[in-house]
């Protein structure tokens, strides 16, 4: 036979022969009984499609079953075609590939990457990320705002300090297939209008019916068609396709997620006793958890939604956010903005850590006996139920130099930065030894490539809050965003140089002399 190429696409493999213009399209690659390996082969010659079989490559039976189909098309005799050693030749290729895997490596041979852990800062990683909660607590029309943001790269001040790491999304859905994607296709359009963008939605969408395994290589070859790089999928449950509460069906659920290689947000659903629903393994595989929460104080014109970080692998413990989204023009048009947990009727769920901080924070001086009756009063519990707990918190912020005790009174710490404490910024110094230690040792090159990074992202979104400024000069509450988002910013600098005494470079290449932030450098 002469030259042969080898061509990987999306879930398989085209196997070319020239100067024969032969071309094997070998797709849907399994194993099958008896430690057999099946797949489906589509044959072209000079163009034209001669067959399609499913034969076992690994099958003697299988492999001369192919051959007589194609020496039925196109006899060897009349082509100077020999067919047995084509089918020979794809068997052994596409077999060796379908089971060798992965090769082993020298960890200190793993090439580094540039990708960013996050997709959405601080919500979505770049890895397996479930987002779940009971029906009508606003999961899909969340889902529907991700693949809107991460498909426009859309940032605003409503949705807090939400980093985006812009990309392609295909949304798999489960849940409304039936209608074709209408309801997903009006979602997309609202959240869109919301935001002030065109309507029409870039994502690419997917009504879905059988099990996610039986569909997996088409989910492949479409990633590869479209160049995706996040999957939502709506929902787990429906997708699963076997027993989601077995170890084994949802072990095996992961280990096919996997051959994505995307990032994917999966929505689930709650059991009966309040958590996800499924086996342990659940939990177990995924590497970022939000539960989903919705206020009680739900009206038909929108919801306040608390998301609750229930798990992260390798990230810090997530603060929950609230949303207020809001259901304008009969549906037609969706708005997601921040707010503060504390006030929805679920700041009740925070743990009694936060709420005496927070409380603290935005009250001021409190007497401990009322701080006592307020958390009280938010866990709808009695006092003595949560005294011992409130203690214990109390000495830890102290401990922590973030509070203090005033006799019987319980005050916010004060320090230099300013009068109006932004929790943002005690986050920062609470984890600064660990920022510390993450960069010590760190090659300079390697800190150009993801913490330098993060500053210059953060300094384009400190000029879009601005611009919002500009027209709206005076919205207050954008106008403290700013100066907050501003302090973290400088922040970050800080500690960099502080670091890295030697690094002596503008960290977003050059200021220019009309920015709305300058570094230290170019001051």
């Amino acid at each position: 036979m002469a030259e042969l190429a080898i061509i990987e696409k999306g879930s398989g493999w085209d196997l070319e022969w020239q100067p024969e213009n032969i071309l094997m399209k070998v797709t849907r690659i399994k194993d099958g009984r008896d430690d057999g390996v099946k797949a489906e082969v589509v044959v072209f010659y000079q163009g034209e499609s001669i067959t399609r079989s499913s034969p076992t490559l690994t099958s003697e039976s299988g492999k001369d079953s192919l051959t007589r189909k194609l020496n039925r098309r196109k006899p060897s005799k009349d082509y100077q075609i020999d067919w047995e050693a084509c089918v020979e030749e794809m068997a052994g290729i596409i077999v060796d590939k379908h089971r060798e895997g992965a090769k082993a490596v020298k960890v200190k041979d793993i090439p580094e990457t540039e990708k960013s852990r996050w997709r959405v800062e601080p919500m979505i990683l770049e890895n397996i990320n479930l987002i779940y909660g009971d029906g009508g607590n606003g999961k899909s029309i969340t889902a529907c705002f991700l693949a809107t943001i991460i498909q426009t790269g859309y940032m605003s001040s409503d949705h807090g300090p939400l980093i985006v790491e812009p990309g392609n999304v295909l949304y798999l859905d489960w849940e409304t297939a039936v209608d074709g994607g209408q309801e997903i296709k009006k979602r997309l359009h609202a959240v869109q209008k919301g935001l002030g963008l065109e309507p029409e939605s870039n994502v690419i969408y997917r009504p879905c019916w059988r099990p996610f395994l039986e569909d997996v290589d088409f989910f492949i070859d479409t990633i590869a068609e479209h160049n995706i790089d996040v999957v939502i999928i709506d929902s787990m449950g429906r997708s699963v396709g076997g027993d989601i509460e077995k170890a084994a069906d949802t072990n095996g659920y992961f280990n096919t997620l996997a051959k994505l290689k995307r990032p994917v947000v999966l929505l689930s659903h709650k059991n009966k006793a309040g958590d996800i629903f499924g086996s342990q393994y659940t939990f177990n595989n995924s590497r970022m958890i939000w539960e989903v929460q919705r206020s009680e104080s739900y009206n038909e014109n929108g919801i306040d939604m608390v998301m609750f970080h229930r798990k992260g692998n390798d990230v810090a413990q997530q603060q929950p956010m609230a949303w207020d989204i809001r259901f304008e023009d009969d549906g037609e048009l969706v708005t997601f903005r921040r707010k503060d947990v504390m006030d929805t009727d679920l700041s009740g769920e925070l743990s009694i850590h936060d709420l005496v901080y927070k409380l603290i924070l935005r009250d001021g001086s409190t007497d401990r006996d009322l701080l006592y009756d307020r958390i009280a009063t938010l866990k709808r519990v009695a006092v003595d139920k949560i005294k011992g707990a409130v203690e214990t918190a109390i000495s830890r912020h102290v401990k922590n130099q973030k509070l203090f005790r005033n006799g019987q009174t319980i005050e916010k710490m004060k320090d230099d930065f300013s009068a109006e404490e932004d929790p943002e910024v005690d986050r920062i110094r609470e984890h600064k030894p660990a920022i510390i230690h993450m960069y010590k040792n760190i090659p300079m090159d390697s800190i150009e490539r993801n913490y330098l990074s993060r500053l210059r992202k953060g300094h384009d979104f400190l000029g879009t809050v601005m611009e919002k400024l500009k027209k709206d000069p005076d919205n207050e509450r954008l106008k403290s965003f700013f100066l907050k988002q501003l302090m973290h910013w400088d922040l970050l600098e800080a500690e960099l140089r502080r670091i890295y005494p030697e690094y002596r470079d503008c960290p977003v290449n050059g200021c220019t002399p009309d920015a709305y932030i300058t570094c230290t450098v170019c001051k």
